[in-house]
C-alpha cells in the first residue's frame, strides 16, 4: 500500500492554533463514546448521578493523559487512546461480582501486557499479526460499529424509542456532505473537513429544536476528579480468567491498531512502538484497575479520521489529550463538547469508518489476494459483524463466559482470523512478513 501524502506528516507540529483545532475536532469525535460507555457502566453498577459524573470526569483524565504519553514518549502514533470495547463487556458481565472483582481483574490483566513485553515473549505475538489479520481487524472495528451507528443516526430516545425519518435523512446527508467536503477540498480546510461538518450538523440540528442546552447552562466551571468508589481491589479467580482473556482481544485488538496506522504512516518505528504502546496499554490497565475504570487501547478509529483529513501528526492526538483532561477539570467543557448530537457523530463515525474500510481492504491486497484469503478474511468480517445483531434475550440467556465471548463481534472475529491464518488454513509454516 502506498503511503498518502499529508498536509502534516507524523513527525510535524504543526501551527498551535492548528494543533488546538485538529485535537478538539478528535476530541469531538471520540467524547460521546466515553458518555456512552459511562452510561452503559453506570446502569450496570447501579451508580447515582454523582458517581456517574466523577466516572466520567476520571475517564477523560486518564484517556487524555495516556492519549498525550503515547504519542510523546509510547508507540508515537496518531491513534488515540481510550476505554476499550474489547474489555467493556467483561466489565459489565462481572458487574454482578462487585467493583473489587473488575479492579482486580482490570489490574491483573495490565500487568500481564506489563510482563509480556519485560519477559521479551511480544514478539511472538507481533508474528500473528499478519497482512490479513491487521485488515481484518481493521474492517472489523467499522462493522462492529454499526449497531452503535443505526442507533444514534435514527436518533433514537426514549420519546423516540424507533427513531425519526427527519434526523436519518439529515445524518445521511451530512455524511454525503463530509465526504464530498473532505474529497473536494484543499489545503487546510480540508484537515478540518469532519469538523466543518460536525459544525454545519450541529447548526442543523440547533435549528430543528434538538439540541439541550440545559445541561451546558448547568455545568460548573471547575471541579477536580475525585475517586467515585473508595472499594479495595479483589483478586476472584473468575475474574482474573475472564480479563485474562479479554486483554489477549486487546492485545490483538492494539497491534492491529499499530499496524493499521504504521501502514499509512511510517512502518520503520513500529517495532519499538509496539513495545512502548503495549507497555503504556499495560500501565493504563494497572491505573484504571486502581479507579474502577475500563483498561485503555489504542484505538483503531484513528486511521480513517487520519485519511480523512489528510492530517497525520502525532501533536493532534497530544493536544486532543490535553482537551481532554482539561475537560475532565472543567465541567462547562466537558458539557459544551457533549452537545454535539449524536446523529452528528454518527454521520462523522460513518465517514472515517467508510475510509478505514478502504485501508484494511487495501492492506490485504497489497501482497495479492488468493481463494484462501476469500476464507480468512471474509468469514471472520462477517461473522463477526453478525455477532453485533444478536438479539439482547438470546445474549441474556448465555452463561457469563460465553457472553464474555460471543457478545463482543470484535473478539469473535480477532479469534476466528486468527484459527483460519494460523492453525486451519495455514499456508506455510512461517507467518507472512509484514
Amino acid at each position: 500500500m502506498a503511503k498518502p501524502k499529508y498536509v502534516y506528516d507524523i513527525d510535524e507540529h504543526p501551527p498551535i492554533r492548528l494543533a488546538l483545532l485538529y485535537g478538539l475536532q478528535w476530541a469531538v469525535i471520540v467524547f460521546p463514546s466515553f458518555i456512552i460507555m459511562a452510561t452503559l457502566i453506570s446502569q450496570a453498577l447501579n451508580m447515582n448521578l454523582q458517581q456517574e459524573v466523577r466516572f466520567l470526569q476520571l475517564i477523560l483524565l486518564v484517556s487524555g493523559f495516556f492519549s498525550a504519553l503515547q504519542t510523546v514518549w509510547g508507540h508515537r502514533y496518531p491513534l488515540l487512546d481510550g476505554p476499550s470495547t474489547a474489555l467493556l463487556l467483561t466489565y459489565i458481565t462481572l458487574a454482578p461480582y462487585g467493583i473489587e472483582t473488575i479492579q482486580g481483574g482490570t489490574i491483573f490483566g495490565g500487568a500481564l501486557l506489563i510482563i509480556l513485553v519485560f519477559s521479551g515473549q511480544l514478539k511472538r505475538a507481533v508474528s500473528f499479526a499478519t497482512p490479513n489479520v491487521v485488515g481484518v481487524i481493521l474492517m472489523l472495528i467499522a462493522f462492529t460499529l454499526l449497531p452503535y451507528l443505526v442507533h444514534t443516526m435514527l436518533g433514537r430516545s426514549p420519546d423516540a424509542a424507533s427513531g425519526a425519518l427527519p434526523v436519518f435523512l439529515l445524518s445521511m446527508a451530512l455524511v454525503l456532505f463530509m465526504a464530498t467536503i473532505s474529497h473536494r477540498l484543499t489545503g487546510f480546510w480540508k484537515t478540518l473537513s469532519l469538523l466543518l461538518g460536525m459544525v454545519v450538523g450541529t447548526a442543523a440540528f440547533s435549528l430543528l429544536g434538538y439540541l439541550d442546552w440545559r445541561h451546558l447552562r448547568g455545568a460548573s466551571w471547575i471541579s477536580a476528579p475525585k475517586p467515585w468508589s473508595f472499594t479495595l481491589p479483589g483478586f476472584y479467580w473468575p475474574g482474573l480468567i475472564a480479563f485474562a482473556s479479554a486483554y489477549l482481544a486487546l492485545l490483538v485488538n492494539s497491534l492491529g491498531s499499530l499496524h493499521g496506522i504504521a501502514n499509512i504512516t511510517d512502518t520503520g518505528r513500529l517495532p519499538e512502538s509496539i513495545s512502548r504502546g503495549i507497555l503504556v496499554n499495560g500501565l493504563g490497565g494497572v491505573v484504571s484497575g486502581l479507579f474502577g475504570l475500563v483498561g485503555t487501547v489504542s484505538y483503531s478509529l484513528s486511521p480513517g479520521v487520519v485519511l480523512a483529513n489528510r492530517v497525520a501528526s502525532r501533536f493532534t492526538i497530544t493536544y486532543c489529550g490535553v482537551i481532554l483532561i482539561l475537560a475532565a477539570c472543567i465541567p462547562k467543557l466537558a458539557a459544551l463538547l457533549a452537545m454535539v448530537p449524536a446523529p452528528v457523530v454518527g454521520a462523522a463515525l460513518c465517514v472515517a469508518m467508510g475510509a478505514q474500510i478502504g485501508a484494511g481492504l487495501s492492506i490485504v491486497a497489497a501482497q495479492g489476494i488468493t481463494s484462501r484469503d476469500y476464507y480468512v478474511v471474509g468469514l471472520p468480517v462477517l461473522l463477526g459483524t453478525l455477532v453485533g445483531f444478536l438479539p439482547e434475550p438470546f445474549l441474556a440467556a448465555m452463561p457469563g463466559g460465553f457472553r464474555v465471548f460471543l457478545g463482543n463481534g470484535l473478539v469473535v472475529g480477532i479469534v476466528l482470523v486468527l484459527l483460519l491464518e494460523h492453525v486451519l488454513l495455514r499456508d506455510s509454516p512461517a507467518p507472512a512478513k509484514i
